[in-house]
């Protein structure tokens, strides 16, 4: 019987989409694919993630590759983090989850800068029991210590849990340690498959 779900952040209950947020940055495609490659899709973004690297750290090394001032990279930075909005029908499903008493539970991988702003943005976040940020343990998704640190921290059992992800590999590391998992899509059907696993009401 589940009892505690697990949610990831970007892309399942924040909007995460790379693409949309440089084309809503800047018109010019050559800055679009400079952001891409040497921000976003950048080993230091990563760092980011891991927190290996701070946030200061990393803006004078992003404004130096891509050739922008650093006030215009600190700029594209909020940029980003104002992009993350969440996704209605997913804080529904959360909402849902809480009134039948489900424990919830979060696994990201996201800097501590920008987990920080959005739990200071979104009350809801605090309504989770608990959970785990990719760089404020310097692990990362889909690595399995990471899972076993959130089981472990929360005494969570793998039958009992159920995870939501957008990354096929994070799915395919948290079933390999028991837990059931379902690789997220936000579109009606994977809502429903969601809420008939938990037996919850399918709008």
């Amino acid at each position: 019987m589940i009892h505690n779900v697990v949610f990831d952040f970007g892309a399942v209950l924040f909007d995460w989409n790379p693409h949309k947020i440089v084309s809503t940055f800047t018109q010019s495609t050559y800055e679009q694919d400079m952001l891409l490659t040497h921000v976003l899709q950048h080993p230091d973004w990563l760092a980011l993630d891991r927190g290996t690297m701070l946030m200061a750290e990393v803006i004078p090394k992003f404004a130096a590759r891509t050739g922008f001032p650093e006030a215009r990279m600190e700029d594209f930075i909020d940029h980003i983090q104002n992009s993350l909005t969440v996704i209605d029908a997913s804080k529904n499903l959360l909402e849902d989850l809480l009134e039948q008493d489900f424990n919830l539970y979060y696994l990201t991988n996201m800097s501590s800068a920008f987990f920080d702003t959005l739990y200071d943005k979104h009350d809801f976040i605090s309504l989770f029991n608990g959970g785990l940020v990719s760089a404020k343990e310097l692990l990362m998704k889909p690595e399995p210590e990471i899972f076993q640190s959130l089981m472990l921290k929360y005494a969570l059992s793998p039958e009992d849990t159920y995870f939501i992800d957008d990354n096929e590999d994070n799915v395919l590391a948290a079933r390999k340690l028991g837990i059931t998992a379902i690789r997220f899509s936000p579109t009606p059907a994977c809502y429903q498959q969601i809420r008939s696993a938990l037996r919850l009401k399918v709008d």
